[in-house]
Formats: C-alpha cells, sequence, structure tokens
C-alpha cells in the first residue's frame, strides 16, 4: 500500500500551470456574467454584474417570454514586456437570457447602469398585481 501526501491546493497549481502552458483556457471561452433575478412586488428587477461594459454596447431585448441581454467589454491593449503575464480579466461578448413569468408588462421596461451593475426593471402588468380587499365581518 502506498500513502500518497494530501496537499489541498495541488490541483489548484495543476490546473494554474495547465492553462498557463496553453494560454487562456479552452474551456472559459465565453463571459458568462452573474445576475440577480428578483421578484419585488409590483416588478421583476435583473440585475447584470457588467463591470466595464460600455452602455453603447448593450443590447437589452424580449422576444416572447424571454429576456435577453448582451453586450461587450474590451480594454485597450497592454504593453506587452518580457517575463510572466497573467490575464484573468475576460474581454468579450456575453448574453444572457432569462425566462421571463407570465403577468410582466414588456412595454414598460427600463434599464439603468451604475458602478457595474445594469438594472433592468419590468413592471407587473396593473392587472395581476395583487388587491387588497377589505371584507367587513359580521358580529
Amino acid at each position: 500500500m502506498r500513502l500518497v501526501r494530501f496537499e489541498p491546493f495541488g490541483l489548484s497549481r495543476d490546473l494554474d500551470r495547465l492553462f498557463a502552458e496553453f494560454g487562456q483556457s479552452s474551456f472559459r471561452n465565453e463571459w458568462v456574467p452573474s445576475i440577480d433575478v428578483i421578484d419585488q412586488e409590483g416588478a421583476l428587477v435583473v440585475r447584470v454584474e457588467a463591470p466595464g461594459v460600455d452602455p453603447d454596447s448593450l443590447d437589452i431585448t424580449v422576444e416572447g417570454d424571454t429576456l435577453s441581454i448582451s453586450g461587450s467589454r474590451r480594454f485597450e491593449d497592454e504593453v506587452k514586456e518580457e517575463g510572466y503575464q497573467r490575464k484573468e480579466l475576460f474581454e468579450g461578448e456575453f448574453k444572457r437570457t432569462i425566462l421571463l413569468p407570465e403577468g410582466v408588462d414588456v412595454e414598460a421596461i427600463s434599464a439603468t447602469s451604475k458602478d457595474g451593475i445594469l438594472t433592468v426593471t419590468i413592471p407587473r402588468s396593473p392587472e395581476v398585481l395583487p388587491r387588497k380587499v377589505k371584507v367587513a365581518i359580521e358580529q
């Protein structure tokens, strides 16, 4: 029986070496920004983490019951120097799609971009908003 020493960061080190040898990983060939989808009272709010994305490159479309958000991010060309370099910030295009629930008013969609967060707000249609009805109870 042969014992193998456990190295908790060994796999990470091996992956770093593999990616360094082959350049940017083929596993990471597209950018998928993180999103939050929040069902608030009266609206569906979608937040997209998109730092460095030019608002002019953003495209927000609704087709049927699907919301698509796409855009791109580019950085200035860096000066290449001799020696070791590491590039982890992704440049390029992204696209996220979200299935919309019934009862949203896509004609009233709005979007804002602040501090690298794109916020898309899709209000609920007035006829599907919950209503509170006061009922008189006889005693």
